[in-house]
């Protein structure tokens, strides 16, 4: 074994510029599809979170029309939701959270001698649950403060800042129209969102839905209301079940497409699942490629280095070295080229990620990458198995030069 590494490594001294063309294709192979998987996964994780911060099993529902037959919308009637309704949707066992969802867009609200326009959202205590919010200090929204109507207020940190800058905004008031709120807890920062219903959280001012009915809208009725099924992948049927319940109490039939409209999080991200699938396949399809280009180039340089060196096989098997032994040199110098060019390639595609990922940061970027031990190992080993492989037919040829016949040459 000393012997065949100290061959292999004066044969490839000897022949350095040749192995070092040899390797590029596989460098570069290995380059691509370390950077291409790690870019890729560090988009898949980003959007997936993105997007599960606002609930990964988030329905949202609003009322709608009521058409008749063969009259269209000219005689249309609105389903105006009511709070009934949040017991009739908590009822199913496919329903695991819901709340009311009251919503004033674009609200002045001042604190002292600020005054900000902000989203100011009317929730129950649940509500946090279903849109994945956490709280940094203080506390959130209590069954407490729904039931009495308490005029309190759960910000978001954005919300805070715009409202009481660097001070503590813990036991001080908002004021919302002319009705001030006591601040009870701050949220933790969500960051960028890629999906938002209005503005994003880290901006809203969240308050009892029974406060903003009694002080602010003075109505009964319900905007929306959002729930999250049980199991998410059944968030399709759950909405069915949702229709059904409340058909009755509405007056529209449960397969009516108008009577209700839904949006859920999970088709959001079955199409972003889809899509992050399609760009592995791409992925996978173009690693291939390169895998056989590279084994082809390797073949060829191997056949070539073979044609070159017979002469030095045939004095080898001369002096008594067996064809397996030829065997073993010619394949190792080329699993020897091959592992080399792959780790120095996947370390570069890694570098070259990162770089990126920190360029786009500091220009205030989302990026983020994922560097997959599991996935990067077997990527490499791919590239040095096909390597191997395209060794095997060059050191086959080799060992089977007859030593009358190389040394003529």
């Amino acid at each position: 074994m000393i012997d065949l590494i100290i061959e292999t490594w004066r044969s490839i001294r000897a022949h350095a510029f040749r192995f070092i063309l040899t390797s590029l294709g596989i460098a570069w192979g290995a380059f691509m599809l370390t950077f291409l998987s790690a870019n890729m996964a560090g988009t898949d994780a980003r959007i997936t979170t993105e997007l599960e911060e606002l609930g990964e099993k988030t329905v949202f529902m609003g009322g709608g029309v009521i058409l008749k037959n063969r009259v269209g919308e000219r005689s249309s009637r609105a389903v105006e939701l009511e709070v009934e309704d949040l017991e009739r949707i908590e009822s199913l066992d496919a329903v695991e959270n819901a709340t009311p969802t009251m919503q004033l867009w674009s609200q002045i609200v001042r604190a002292g001698r600020r005054t900000k326009v902000l989203h100011v959202l009317g929730i129950n205590e649940r509500a946090n649950l279903i849109r994945n919010t956490h709280v940094e200090r203080g506390r959130a929204l209590n069954a407490t403060d729904i039931g009495r109507s308490a005029r309190v207020a759960f910000l978001g940190p954005r919300a805070a800042k715009r409202l009481f800058g660097a001070s503590d905004p813990l036991g001080r008031t908002v004021q919302i129209e002319s009705v001030r709120f006591r601040v009870v807890g701050i949220a933790r920062a969500k960051g960028e969102q890629l999906i938002n219903t209005g503005n994003e959280d880290d901006l809203i001012v969240f308050v009892p839905y029974t406060t903003m009915q009694r002080w602010l809208t003075k109505s009964d009725l319900i905007d929306e209301f959002t729930f999250s099924p049980k199991v998410r992948e059944q968030s399709a049927a759950t909405i069915v079940r949702v229709k059904q319940v409340l058909s009755p109490h509405h007056g529209f039939a449960p397969k009516s497409d108008t009577a209700l409209w839904f949006g859920d999080m999970w088709e959001t991200l079955k199409i972003l699942f889809a899509m992050m699938m399609a760009m592995r396949i791409f992925l996978y399809g173009a690693g291939l490629v390169t895998l056989l280009v590279g084994a082809v180039g390797v073949m060829n340089i191997m056949f070539v280095v073979v044609g070159e060196r017979t002469h030095e096989i045939g004095l080898r098997k001369a002096l008594g070295a067996r064809s397996r032994d030829v065997f073993w040199q010619f394949l190792a110098e080329a699993v020897t080229v091959s592992t080399v060019a792959s780790i120095v390639g996947g370390g570069l595609g890694i570098v070259a990620a990162q770089a990126i990922v920190n360029y786009q940061k500091a220009r205030g970027q989302i990026a983020e990458i994922v560097i997959d031990p599991l996935t990067i190992g077997v990527l490499l080993f791919a590239l040095i198995a096909t390597a191997v492989v395209a060794g095997l037919l060059p050191a086959q040829s080799a060992a089977r030069v007859a030593p009358s016949e190389a040394l003529r040459a």
